[in-house]
């Protein structure tokens, strides 16, 4: 009986022991569960939290989620962990391209809690070139499509040498704490020979950087407080350098900081936030030269819309003026909400119109006093980036040439006529005014000849306006039609047809 005791005691310990075993194993796998749930929360629902006190006008909107309910479920969710485990493969890349640790040698640091979190993700490890800077394709969340530029080029190893050197730390210095002690973060305002003593450092020749083209101590004093990012009127000595840093490397960022400080937006993708040395822009846009297929009322509205961009550029702000040399095919895109948009910041020259001679104060119609083609052009362009050039008696006449972005639009991106082919100031590709209309192929290559090479002073301000309005017109013309149709569908007593010998295509519609 002692015996048989023994082994009930026993086996009662074996039995807690086995119980106690399995109620670790189910607490330990709650614990993970949980882990996981907050890892796989959506960014969308922990960053509006976090941007309240700094929401600014060009980002994204990012109150709600994309994806419904039952998205998350079936098939939808095995995508969902197939996206997420690609994540965690470019998690380490994303952070080694953004190189937080440089900062405040660097463009700022705003998103770099989300890319830690998680929440801003790569898509894929494969990159894109375009103007300078290798685009990654990257997501909010699961709600918005993004594009991560990174620079190309030896600049930011320059200016990490130069800060090493200066710091008297020696090549190879650990620059994110070096760059405190070099020349970068003296409390200096921004200023001309600052710009061009940073030029010098990373290379750049001063004709290829447009943001110089009308440097007035208005504008320097904008682009300050654009970096200004805790808004208490000061730059601290980290801001400073960044400032400095993104003027050397980024111009690009420089001009999406400043229009949205000076609240304007007349055709620019959104510059969402940066993270160390890469910046990230809304994507979801198609590029304009994949469009050169649509219907030609299509192309005529995304013409229209290109040239009220110039006029936007020209007139859109009472304080600033857009100056852009550098018009292709290649560099404008259509946004998702149709809109078309500009591409290459880099290029853009912001001017301040009270630079402005007095008598351009009755209106545009007094602006242009001569005919202005390529010769007006080439001198322009020679004197105003000229080292030493009077900047108040160029940057006067800025308006005399500005309408000289219409010729650009015309010859690059609109024309499809064989004289603007190869116009030697500027280069051109296929035009997005192809196969016009034939009853209004006439009247649409006069209007691009006079905007091209205007024949009389003010030529090509009216002829750039009147093909503005006209395309409008088209567009507005083919949606009477489709009204017309719809009408006539819907009640065949009351309706008549639509007389479409207006727009003869040419075509046999079969």
């Amino acid at each position: 009986m002692q015996l048989l005791r023994i082994h009930y005691q026993k086996l009662f310990v074996c039995v807690s022991f086995v119980m106690l075993v399995l109620v670790v194993v189910r607490v330990w796998e709650g614990d993970d569960g949980t882990v996981a749930t907050h890892q796989n929360l959506p960014g969308s629902l922990k960053i509006p939290e976090k941007r309240v006190s700094g929401v600014r006008e060009n980002s994204i909107n990012i109150d709600s989620p994309v994806l419904s309910a039952s998205q998350h479920s079936g098939r939808g969710a095995t995508k969902k962990k197939k996206k997420a485990a690609g994540t965690n493969t470019y998690t380490d890349l994303f952070q080694d391209m953004a190189k937080e640790e440089m900062c405040p040698l660097c463009f700022g640091h705003d998103l770099c809690e989300d890319v830690s979190a998680g929440f801003l993700t790569l898509a894929s490890d494969t990159p894109s070139k375009q103007d300078g800077a290798a685009m990654y394709e990257a997501y909010l969340g699961d709600m918005h499509k993004l594009s991560v530029k990174v620079p190309l080029g030896d600049r930011f190893s320059r200016l990490d040498e130069a800060v090493c050197m200066n710091a008297s730390l020696g090549t190879g210095c650990s620059v994110g704490s070096a760059a405190y002690r070099s020349f970068l973060a003296r409390p200096q305002p921004l200023t001309t020979q600052v710009l061009h003593h940073l030029l010098r450092v990373v290379g750049i020749p001063r004709t290829q950087y447009p943001l110089l083209m009308c440097p007035s101590e208005k504008l320097l004093t904008v682009i300050e407080r654009s970096f200004d990012d805790n808004d208490d009127h000061n730059l601290s000595q980290g801001e400073r350098i960044t400032l400095f840093t993104t003027l050397a490397i980024a111009p690009d960022i420089v001009v999406l900081k400043l229009l949205t400080k000076a609240s304007l937006n007349v055709g620019f993708p959104r510059l969402v936030g940066v993270c160390g040395r890469l910046g990230v822009l809304e994507d979801e846009m198609t590029p304009l030269a994949f469009l050169l297929g649509e219907p030609f009322n299509v192309r005529a509205s995304l013409a229209a819309q290109i040239l009220t961009m110039v006029d936007d550029f020209m007139e859109d702000d009472p304080d600033w003026y857009l100056f852009y040399g550098s018009w292709s095919l290649e560099k404008l895109a259509v946004n998702k909400e149709g809109e078309v948009v500009l591409t290459d910041l880099a290029s853009m020259a912001v001017v301040d119109k009270s630079l402005f001679r007095g008598d351009y104060e009755d209106g545009s119609e007094n602006r242009v006093q001569e005919v202005c083609n390529k010769e007006c052009f080439q001198k322009f362009t020679g004197e105003v980036y000229r080292e030493g050039h009077d900047t108040e008696e160029i940057c006067s006449r800025v308006e005399d040439v500005g309408h000289l972005m219409y010729a650009a639009v015309c010859a690059m991106i609109l024309s499809d006529m064989e004289q603007h082919k190869y116009v030697d100031y500027f280069t051109s590709s296929a035009g997005l005014l192809h196969n016009i209309p034939a009853a209004d192929r006439a009247t649409v290559e006069e209007l691009l000849a006079e905007c091209v090479d205007e024949a009389a002073p003010g030529g090509r301000l009216q002829s750039a306006q009147e093909l503005r309005d006209f395309l409008s017109d088209f567009l507005l013309d083919e949606d009477e039609e489709d009204g017309d149709d719809a009408a006539g569908n819907k009640d065949d007593d009351d309706g008549e047809d639509y007389d479409d010998d207006d727009y003869d295509y040419g075509e046999d519609d079969g």
